[in-house]
């Protein structure tokens, strides 16, 4: 069984290194058992791709050239089968040792015993260093209601502000002083339009005003809230944005994102909200005039908004043994580590690491800055079971107030009676 076992990984490395090279890798099931001597490689899943996956290739060859055994085996899997494919390779008895996905896939997997529980492998001291808000986010409480660790965050994502400095000198620091100067730097009658604002008004965009306006979905024990304690700023919330929508001096769509990047993109949009790794795309079009700043407080409330922060996170395989566990979780320690997270920074890669000094004039230290103090005000992105059916419904209510089919009292009420009755029937 071990001669097999170490055949198929060397195919599996042979797969990746040609993944490597071109097209993604496809998907290797080496059957996982526990060596009593020393450990072979250690295959690890990811559906990173572009710069990305070339930073993460150069980190795995650094940590590589440091291990006499647990070397790692990287293999890319198309996202759009990853999780499936993974879940049937677990439930035959295989599958990789080590898998890095975004943090919102933890419910299904761990629901379906995918990932090993990480909260006796690794002392507080360790993951203390790395943001709250990423640790949330890797998360999740389970049945018997006890919080646990399914993985260890690596980089985050999340909303700022991008801005023209060549047209702004100075980011707004409310949204009634956005709003203001996006209208004035408009001319929607030009040929073509010039816009001061552009925004895509998706749920992932605006959830975080949402909040600001003390809105909720859920309370504290996680039962419905969105009618109850969460109407007000729900409707509030609702009725902001369907000004934003049919203001004309403003470029602001929920149903076509496509117009809104095309104007960006073709250099007609001056402001918008945007995710972090979305940044080479704003350093190409602007330049050095690129401005970054932490969303505007909103003026009707005084709040700051709290946007979603997305976590990509490397969990370790449930079945794997005693001593492919310990190998594993030496990796996971090496990419936690400063050195590892000052390199995904440098390929505008937001770590995170906590500690990791953001001090330097580079471009990539800039952004962090502005990055890092967003997450600090942002919230986990929902990563149960149930994740996707609520982002349904709330793009839903959206849709209904945006379109003038409901008025914001009715699409929250509608969307709070449809939440209650998949999360929280009667008795």
């Amino acid at each position: 069984m071990r001669c097999r076992l170490i055949a198929i990984l060397l195919i599996a490395a042979l797969l990746a290194a040609c993944g490597s090279n071109g097209a993604p890798g496809t998907s290797s099931n080496p059957t996982i058992e526990a060596n009593p001597s020393n450990v072979g490689p250690l295959l690890l899943w990811h559906g990173w791709s572009g710069s990305e996956r070339q930073a993460l290739g150069r980190l795995v060859e650094q940590y590589n050239r440091q291990q006499r055994d647990g070397r790692i085996v990287l293999q890319a899997v198309p996202l759009a089968s990853f999780a499936a494919e993974l879940r049937a390779a677990v439930a035959a008895g295989s599958g990789p040792h080590l898998i890095l996905i975004p943090n919102t896939w933890i419910g299904p997997l761990a629901e379906a015993g995918v990932m090993l529980p990480l909260d006796d492998l690794l002392p507080s001291q360790e993951t203390d260093a790395l943001l709250p808000v990423t640790l949330a986010g890797a998360r999740l409480r389970d049945t018997a209601g006890t919080q646990r660790l399914y993985g260890v965050p690596i980089r985050f994502d999340t909303i700022a502000l991008y801005y023209n400095a060549a047209n702004l000198t100075q980011p707004p620091a409310d949204t009634a002083t956005m709003l203001a100067v996006g209208r004035g730097l408009s001319d929607p009658e030009a040929q073509p339009p010039i816009w001061g604002l552009a925004l895509n008004l998706s749920y992932d965009n605006t959830i975080g005003y949402l909040y600001a306006f003390d809105g909720r979905v859920f309370d504290g024990d996680g039962r419905v809230a969105l009618g109850g304690e969460g109407r007000a700023g729900a409707e509030q919330w609702l009725a902001w944005l369907t000004q934003l929508h049919n203001d004309p001096r403003i470029l602001a769509r929920s149903d076509s994102s496509i117009l809104v990047d095309r104007e960006l993109k073709d250099g007609r949009a001056i402001m918008t909200f945007d995710w972090a790794h979305q940044i080479g795309i704003y350093r190409e079009l602007w330049g050095d005039q690129l401005g970054l700043a932490p969303l505007p407080r909103l003026s009707e409330t005084g709040q700051m908004p709290r946007p979603y922060v997305r976590t990509d996170i490397l969990a370790i395989n449930s079945l794997v043994g005693a001593n492919e566990r310990d190998a594993a979780i030496r990796f996971l320690r090496f990419m936690i580590g400063e050195e590892a997270q000052a390199a995904l920074l440098q390929s505008d890669m937001q770590p995170a690491s906590r500690t990791l000094a953001l001090t330097g004039d580079s471009p990539q230290i800039a952004a962090a800055q502005v990055f890092r103090a967003q997450a600090e005000q942002g919230l986990p992105m929902p990563n149960a079971n149930t994740r996707a059916f609520v982002e349904q419904e709330i793009r839903r209510m959206q849709r209904q107030a945006l379109l003038g089919l409901a008025t914001p009292a009715d699409a929250v009420a509608e969307a709070d009676r449809r939440l209650r009755e998949r999360l929280d029937p009667a008795p």
